[in-house]
């Protein structure tokens, strides 16, 4: 019985086919030929962002769109294993140390990983259709990483954190990785600010020859500062973010009082959810909501829990303790306080009667 050869489908078939694929068989199929790599690229196969992590692990690794279950794990290993295959992308050739095709997993040895990574993002660039990437990048490895970023297929980022709790991000470090990268909906900074740190320092980002766009921190959609240090108080009412998760500050209520006035005036008008951590005890609301007419938290107002999606994580916070108050255009909003945490919360629609 002679086999039926996968081209010889129409192109429609072949697309349901090559979807209906683990992505490890993908990216085997991939490296048969370049006429099958056109074929596969013209199945337009979308894929939620794809995941990069370097440090104390090298990874790079696609979810499904709800994030929950891992579709494929290429894993550079830092104890070096003996090699049982190669992996052809981007016409270079990568030792794989194994490969589990029912778990979706390739491993192969740390060293390749500086070499590796821009092969195969873009091999999966001409694999994928609009393929994005969350990148976190330890910042320990920089130095090492900066002829890497160099490389355009960077410019596809969607998101990035700069990791390294002990590290400290200076402004050079922090303008040359958003440069890079030119993440477009969010940034996560987990190490420490240098003293200078400027929030406001601006960026210039050239997505393609005819556009330059300048851009700030305090601009990304979702943004996350564990270490926020000694931020000026007209730096966070510069905040024109949806999703903020603020750390380590020195605001206090009278500041956050002055933040929800320009709030009420009509202001940071992206903001849905701002959370501050740093106050392990309720905050003194007589002085926080001074001169702002409030109520206690009203269910016929608004629902009890609030649900914050920041990227894929989804956060609960209860409103019951909060207080409601509206800014100029009648627009609902409510402050609670929870563990450490003190949250303000933009309702965008009126429970129904």
């Amino acid at each position: 019985m002679s086999s039926i050869k996968l081209l010889s489908f129409p192109l429609l078939i072949f697309s349901e086919i090559v979807r209906s694929m683990g992505f490890v068989e993908i990216l085997e199929l991939s490296q048969a030929s370049r006429r099958m790599l056109n074929f596969i690229n013209l199945a337009r196969i979308s894929v939620e962002p794809i995941n990069i992590v370097n440090g104390s692990a090298d990874k790079i690794t696609i979810y499904d769109e709800s994030c929950t279950e891992r579709k494929i794990l290429i894993e550079f290993l830092k104890t070096p294993q003996p090699v049982v295959g190669q992996m052809k992308v981007n016409n270079i050739r990568i030792d794989v140390c194994s490969k589990d095709a029912t778990q979706q997993i390739i491993n192969c040895n740390s060293h390749q990983f500086g070499y590796g990574l821009v092969h195969i993002l873009t091999h999966m660039d001409k694999i994928f259709y609009r393929m994005e990437y969350a990148i976190g990048i330890e910042l320990s490895t920089l130095n090492s990483m900066r002829g890497i970023l160099c490389h355009s297929v960077f410019r596809k980022c969607d998101y990035m954190q700069i990791r390294g709790r002990k590290e400290t991000l200076s402004n050079e470090d922090c303008e040359y990785l958003l440069e890079k990268t030119q993440p477009t909906t969010g940034i996560s900074i987990f190490s420490k600010l240098s003293s200078d740190f400027d929030y406001k320092k601006v960026s210039r980002f050239l997505r393609d020859s005819n556009i330059q766009t300048l851009f700030q921190i305090l601009h990304f959609s979702r943004l996350r500062v564990v270490n926020l240090g000694k931020m000026p108080l007209e730096d966070l009412k510069a905040l024109d973010s949806e999703f903020a998760i603020l750390g380590n500050h020195q605001f206090t209520e009278t500041d956050i009082n002055e933040f929800l006035h320009q709030w009420i005036e009509g202001n940071n008008r992206k903001l849905r959810c701002f959370q501050l951590d740093g106050f392990k005890v309720a905050p003194d609301w007589d002085i926080l909501l001074k001169e702002i007419v409030h109520t206690d938290w009203n269910p016929r107002e608004r629902e009890r829990y609030y649900k914050s999606k920041y990227t894929e994580e989804v956060e609960t916070i209860d409103c019951e303790n909060g207080r409601d108050f509206r800014n100029k255009n009648g627009q609902l909003a409510t402050v609670v306080h929870h563990s450490e945490f003190l949250d303000f919360l933009v309702c965008s629609d009126r429970i129904p009667e």
